[in-house]
């Protein structure tokens, strides 16, 4: 059966790879372990699922809502390009701290990139 979206479909963030729940979060931030990066801290946990899944969440404090909704799309599409097709998988919980730079997406995705390697020793 064609999806409707084309081969748009198989670029886009898909449910499967979201956390939506808040116990799902509360459990990676108390039981997971914690990388600290410029401007940013993941949280993660290796994950039962059958891929990797991701959570940004942000505070009021970095922003308005538009600036919000940016850095959330950016990080999405950071981790949507860096996925991981074989195991382990992980959930991974993004939270920006106020102050971010949205602009250097480079530095941004080189952080993840670090966070990657070291995750999987």
């Amino acid at each position: 059966m064609l999806d409707r979206r084309g081969d748009l479909s198989r670029t886009l963030f898909s449910k499967k790879e979201r956390i939506k729940k808040k116990s799902e979060i509360t459990r990676i931030i108390l039981n997971g372990q914690k990388w600290e990066c410029s401007g940013y801290r993941i949280y993660y946990k290796i994950s039962n699922e059958k891929n990797d899944r991701v959570a940004v969440i942000l505070s009021k404090k970095v922003g308005n809502a538009v600036k919000r909704n940016k850095i959330k799309r950016v990080f999405r599409e950071i981790f949507r390009k860096k996925i991981r097709k074989n195991p382990p998988f992980y959930d991974v919980l993004i939270q920006p701290r106020p102050g971010i730079k949205i602009n250097e997406n480079k530095e941004i995705e080189n952080c993840f990139e670090l966070w990657q390697i070291s995750s999987e020793k």
